[in-house]
């Protein structure tokens, strides 16, 4: 009986792997679509039963062809990837200051690298390159190969940076000047014809960038370590030991720059987030291999904490005046309380970014609104705008000049487009190309002011970038300006858009200021008034319009049967009797939020952030009066091509489908399961606001990362957007993803966004073009562009259930425009919302947001998720509300909503299983205008494939059932058989 004990051990070993290996598959069948994403494995084939080839199914083709499986072509794929990487950051990187020419540097020239910058770069998601053929740029591998190896010094590269961590949101990591200074001999007979130092700020997901360093000075002015650097740099300079201090800004948050005079920098150049690969674009620029063409799509503020926005945003968001009670009514408490414990207010209205320096400069210049006060100046005097602004949005120097002749405009009634005629010629010595803006001023009279409707002194309304014109050559651009964009929306009178009585501008500028000039000097206005430069009332149309008009854009654009009405009453405090003003260019002193209002939650506010509103409808139909399971023959190729419009059509391919078929839809883990009977294969998706977040089919390589977001949108060339678009879409295909969750339609309300990488532009004008022609290009190659974070996500800070407050007019033209963009105009299939709350209803569950503007107003057919889901973050556990708001699947669901939606439907609620069908449509319809429709014709059948782990997981967990079920007889046996010997002994 020695062997009792070995095999009770064994049956003990055996119990223990049993259940592990249980425990391990349920965890990882649970999130099986995220395990398949990082293995690379496709969880779906495509099985022809007749002859098909006959049929092209490439519904989506491109340059690269449509064999995912091709190794050569996935690596020409990321081969031009490369390069196109290269091109956003030649034309992206943007020249900020050029001093006697400091700028292009010589190709024989010898320098010094500076700045832990440069050794620990903001690169983006990835900081090395992901395909072994292509080498990852950092700062100082392109420096070397753009100028030569032995031209580059990097001796602190090497040294005194080589053990530094990189600079996060919170603590700039830079050297101490004695470490620089020990190896001053590297520098001190050589590499002197330029300094270049490189300095870094940073954001991330949940993590905003620091108002305030250490020490309290501003996080994104310069800090102790990197001032006294540039004291350095300034001392060897006029010590003749350099001949030139360029400083390169790797950062997309807005760095304060007005030290740039007191340290005797030579040249500045906005490099920002490159990615893997642009800083060769940006060394390509500094060697004059092309001259810059980037402009700013933000303002450069002298004082980063100067805008209105600043006083509630980010870290200096606020907790509920009566928390405690907030505490005691509130039913989502889950994360210590902090999903309902505080909010924003966009106090700053419509006034972010140059809508607010710009405006206010022009009322100062007229002398009305008070806008000379000390109220919001930086400096404590009278504010004026010299102080306040270092470089404004859409400014960017060149190595050359150019001429820009405004020829006519025309009003197009067919488009319903203002076509902005403009000659451009390089009046310079270099080659370039230039940027044509466009913007507009609308009129602010009696009515806005009665009726609380604010103007911006001049909106950016359309751009275009000429060709590469040789020295003397000239090229006549024509910008398409949408009238559309001339709307104010009217919040208490007309409720409504509408197109103001009165004068209106179109300028062409530089950049945002220098167009206001233009149009003050149409104005009859000068230096003598206090502009900082005369303007030029040639590049400025004007015309009067005589009435009001309220009709044009009562009715949606999208749906002329669709009322454009008021929709967010209840994200504004004062719906809630909370006296509340927001900022008014009609008060500037009086309406300036110079400091923070302690708001207390009322008990109206508290019911409305509680969000168990649902119930079943009188109305609702039974859940008998919808067909479950019928054979109608449609496939899901079948519907690739029928219109939403189309409910027979529709209907028919959904009465094929059982509860059980479309809640299989619901779930996600970066994909989710097809449906094999009605051949709709397996989804996959990825997520990465800096490229496609995925594996390649072919070579099993990570998609080659992108330059910013911010970058792109920095090169204001709708074909380095188009080409982005087109290319990220191609290499999503080559990983088998239909779906990048990318976009980005948030706005830089402040320098301090953590992901302001992410996004367009402090602007929703600009983020409204950006994001048209990004979404159409990559819904042309057949993946879906899933915008996010949809909307008024624009902080990390409390991001979790943050309540958000604006009024009716902020929340349209500033926090939604972007997102219209892409989805009106780009035709985008997919939007992420997000996890703050409009008010105090929580993006994902809010009707009008989804439903009454997204598909209503917008007239969206694609599909709709939520952002990350937790079941412990139990704001996000309101299923029921998520899907009747209009909701189709749950990110990062393992099956919690599914699983909800079977109950309530089994409950009886036949209203829940008429939104499941419209669930169900959505997400049938968004994937097949995808990748996933290619290879299927009506012949195709798709099975499902059991990826290889769950056998391995299946068969291990067997063998160790099988032998703990053994091992447990045996010892049975055997005791049971000890026991009768010794009865019969």
């Amino acid at each position: 009986m020695r062997r009792m004990p070995v095999v009770r051990g064994t049956a003990a070993v055996m119990a223990f792997f049993t259940l592990t290996t249980v425990s391990a598959s349920t965890l990882m069948f649970t999130y099986s679509g995220a395990i398949n994403k990082a293995l690379n494995i496709n969880t779906s084939k495509i099985v022809e039963t007749d002859d098909a080839s006959a049929v092209n199914t490439a519904y989506y083709d491109n340059e690269f062809g449509t064999d995912y499986t091709n190794k050569q072509a996935a690596l020409k794929v990321e081969m031009e990837v490369a390069a196109e990487n290269v091109a956003q950051a030649e034309e992206g990187t943007v020249l900020l200051r050029n001093e006697n020419a400091a700028l292009p540097l010589a190709d024989t020239s010898r320098v010094t690298i500076f700045g832990n910058g440069a050794a620990h770069s903001a690169m983006g998601k990835s900081t090395t390159s992901s395909v072994a053929s292509i080498p990852t740029m950092t700062f100082g591998a392109a420096m070397q190969k753009v100028f030569g190896a032995d031209n580059v010094n990097t001796t602190l590269l090497d040294n005194a940076y080589a053990s530094l961590g990189t600079t996060t949101a919170t603590e700039v990591v830079e050297a101490p000047i004695s470490d620089v200074e020990k190896y001053a001999s590297s520098w001190s007979g050589d590499y002197n014809d330029a300094a270049i130092a490189v300095f870094t700020r940073l954001g991330s997901e949940s993590n905003d960038t620091a108002m305030f360093g250490k020490d309290g000075s501003h996080f994104l002015g310069l800090q102790a370590n990197e001032k006294d650097l540039m004291s350095y740099l300034k001392a060897q300079k006029a010590a003749g030991v350099f001949k030139k201090i360029v400083v390169i800004i790797n950062a997309d948050q807005m760095m304060e720059l007005d030290w740039l005079d007191d340290y005797d920098v030579d040249a500045c150049v906005l490099a920002g987030v490159p990615g893997v690969i642009g800083y060769e674009g940006v060394a390509n620029v500094l060697a004059g291999k092309v001259s810059p063409s980037g402009h700013l799509v933000d303002t450069y503020a002298a004082n980063s904490m100067s805008a209105p926005a600043a006083t509630y945003a980010c870290e200096n968001m606020q907790l509920w005046g009566n928390v405690d009670y907030v505490n005691s009514k509130a039913t989502d408490l889950s994360n210590d309380g902090i999903n309902v414990d505080y909010y924003t207010i966009c106090a700053e209205g419509i006034y972010v970014g140059y809508k607010y320096y710009e405006t206010r400069y022009e009322d100062a210049v007229m002398g009305s609104g008070d806008a000379s006060s000390s109220v919001g100046s930086s400096t404590g005097n009278g504010w004026n705008y010299a102080d306040e602004v270092v470089y404004p949005f859409g400014y960017g120097l060149s190595y050359t000049d150019f001429t820009q002749t405004l020829k006519g405009v025309t009003f197009n009634a067919d488009t319903d487009n203002y076509e902005v005629e403009v000659e451009v010629t390089n009046t310079g010595d270099v080659a370039g190309k230039s940027v044509v803006e466009v913007y507009a001023q609308t009129p602010y009279g009696d009515y806005e002011k009665q009726n609380s409707i604010e103007k911006s002194a001049v909106q950016v309304v359309g751009f275009e970038k000429t060709d590469t014109l040789e020295p003397g050559q000239s090229q006549t651009v024509t910008v398409e300006c949408e009238r559309y964009m001339l709307a104010s929306y009217d919040a208490k009178g007309a409720k409504g858009y509408i197109l103001s009585a009165g004068d209106y501008y179109l300028s062409v500028g530089d950049d945002s200021h220098d167009a206001l000039n233009n149009i003050l000097a149409a104005k009859g206005y000068t230096t003598a008034n206090g502009m900082t430069a005369d303007g030029d009332a040639a590049k400025v149309y004007s015309w009067n319009q005589a009435e009001q008009d309220t009709t044009t854009y009562k009715m949606s654009r999208a749906d002329d049967t669709v009322e454009v009405t008021n929709q967010f009453d209840n994200a504004d405090l004062n719906y809630y009797g909370v006296d509340f003003t927001y900022l008014s260019r009609s008060d500037w002193s009086g309406t300036y939020p110079a400091s923070v209002v302690s708001i207390d939650a009322t008990d109206e506010m508290i019911d409305d952030l509680n969000l168990d509103w649902y119930e079943t409808p009188a109305d609702a139909p039974a859940v008998s009066d919808f067909t479950q399971g019928a054979d109608n023959g449609l496939k899901f190729i079948d519907m690739r091509l029928v219109e939403w419009n189309d409910d027979e059509q529709w209907d028919a391919f959904l009465d094929q489908l059982t509860v059980a078929d479309m809640t299989a839809l619901m779930p996600d883990t970066f994909g989710v399961a097809g449906l094999d009977k009605v051949g709709m294969p397996a989804q996959k998706r990825a997520d990465d606001c800096l490229g496609v977040g995925s594996t390649m089919i072919a070579t099993g390589d990570n998609c080659l990362s992108w330059v910013s977001e911010v970058m792109t949108a920095r090169t204001w060339n709708r074909d380095r957007m188009e080409r982005k678009g087109s290319l990220m879409a191609i290499q999503a295909a080559y990983a088998g993803v239909n779906e990048v969750w990318y976009g980005g339609g948030n706005t830089h309300r402040t320098p301090f966004g953590g992901r302001n990488q992410q996004y367009y532009s402090e602007d929703s004008n600009y983020g409204y073009m950006v994001g048209d022609v990004e979404a159409a290009a990559m819904q042309a190659n057949g993946v879906n562009y899933c915008v996010k974070h949809f909307a008024m996500n624009d902080q990390e800070s409390g991001r979790e259930s943050l309540s958000t407050f604006a009024n009716e007019q902020t929340v349209r033209e500033t926090y939604l425009r972007a997102f219209e963009g892409a989805f009106v105009e780009g035709g985008a299939q997919s939007v992420m919302t997000a996890f703050n709350r409009i008010g105090v209803v929580y993006a994902a569950v809010n009707v009008p947001l989804l439903k009454n503007v997204l598909r209503g107003e917008w007239g969206f057919k694609g599909h709709i998720t939520t952002d990350g889901f937790a079941k412990t973050s139990t704001y996000k556990t309101h299923y029921m509300e998520m899907i009747t708001a209009g909701v189709d699947f749950v990110c990062l669901d393992p099956g919690e909503t599914a699983a909800a939606v079977t109950a309530a439907i089994d409950g009886g609620d036949g209203y829940i299983m008429q939104q499941l069908r419209r669930a169900t449509k959505a997400n049938v319809y968004a994937a097949s205008r995808s990748i996933s429709a290619n290879g299927l014709s009506s012949n195709s059948i798709v099975v499902n494939i059991v990826p290889w782990w769950e056998m391995v997981l299946l068969v291990v967990t067997a063998i160790c059932g099988i032998t703990f079920i053994g091992c447990t007889a045996a010892c049975v046996v055997m005791t049971y058989g000890k026991k009768n010997k010794k009865v019969e002994g």
